[in-house]
């Protein structure tokens, strides 16, 4: 398997049928999860070298400093803290110009990803969703773009507080766990929170900012934000491929479901349908999933697996 092929699949900027053949490569033999992984650490060694540098530089430059200066001459010790100034310049502007950098991961439809940031931070991001994020955190915050549904589990650090930005809003949190859905195309914006302290302030309205508890979740309604409660945890559970039923639109579900399974799903007459509580696996597939619907709804669908779609009648 060519490296910028494994590069390209550790960096999640394969597509669907390209990522197929590198699972293919991986189960033909164990020995190639071994090259893969020598993969992945080069791609982080950028992220992991950078804090390092740093901490080195900085206890060198303290130890040697006063040093230094008592063997030396005055002309000498100029010249040489001049010299590794220099040095010690271009280093850090590489990493800081390497640090502004941000990588894209997009994850396909029928896939969800997890990432694990350079400061510790977890990230989950469901199908259709998309992550930007630098290489090196080296601002006041940590900032991250997102465009979807991601789950972040951030790691504290109160001297430099985490923000997750969107179209419509930007979190900030100091260490947490919480949910946040984006989509500018549709108009919505929520966030959940399970563990700690956010604050969400809309980029529609300056003067909207609001601090959320554990359990709370706000919602954006007419571009103003209303806070309420997490209603149904199961709606949050996409990470382990549960997709939740509970109080959906038969669209709604269309929609999800085209993102969940990978499929394009054309709706030419929408029946009504409400289930008060209920989920489905992913694992079960996209024909096990509207079978089980048609307990509930009155509709019939035909699949096109050339075209991979599906029309709803």
């Amino acid at each position: 398997m060519e490296k910028e092929t494994l590069y390209r699949y550790v960096s999640c900027q394969l597509s669907p049928e390209e990522e197929e053949s590198v699972l293919e490569w991986l189960s033909a033999d164990p020995a190639h999860e071994f090259e893969l992984a020598e993969v992945q650490r080069q791609h982080d060694l950028v992220a992991l070298s950078a804090p390092v540098i740093n901490e080195i530089y900085t206890k060198d430059h303290t130890r040697h400093f006063g040093s230094t200066v008592r063997r030396w001459s005055s002309i000498a010790a100029v010249v040489a803290l001049f010299v590794f100034g220099i040095h010690y310049f271009r280093v850090a502007q590489r990493i800081l110009w390497e640090s502004e950098q941000l990588q894209t991961v997009t994850v396909p439809y029928g896939q969800r990803v997890n990432l694990i940031l350079q400061d510790g931070t977890s990230v989950w991001l469901n199908a259709g969703s998309t992550l930007r994020y630098p290489a090196l955190f080296t601002g006041e915050k940590r900032r991250v773009v997102v465009e979807g549904e991601a789950m972040f589990e951030v790691a504290h650090n109160a001297e430099c507080p985490f923000v997750v930005e969107t179209y419509a809003c930007d979190v900030e949190v100091l260490g947490t766990k919480f949910n946040v859905s984006a989509d500018e195309a549709d108009g919505t914006f929520t966030t959940a929170l399970f563990e700690g302290s956010v604050v969400v302030s809309s980029r529609l309205d300056p003067n909207e900012r609001m601090v959320l508890k554990p359990n709370d979740m706000v919602a954006l309604v007419n571009n103003h934000l209303q806070v309420g409660q997490i209603r149904d945890e199961a709606d949050y559970q996409w990470m382990n491929g549960i997709i939740s039923l509970t109080d959906q639109t038969f669209s709604e579900l269309m929609h999800r479901f085209e993102k969940v399974f990978g499929v394009t799903i054309r709706i030419e007459r929408e029946p009504s349908i409400r289930i008060g509580q209920g989920n489905i696996r992913q694992s079960v597939g996209i024909d096990n999933a509207l079978q089980i619907l048609q307990q509930f709804a009155d509709f019939e669908y035909e699949k096109d697996d050339q075209n991979n779609t599906i029309t709803i009648r």
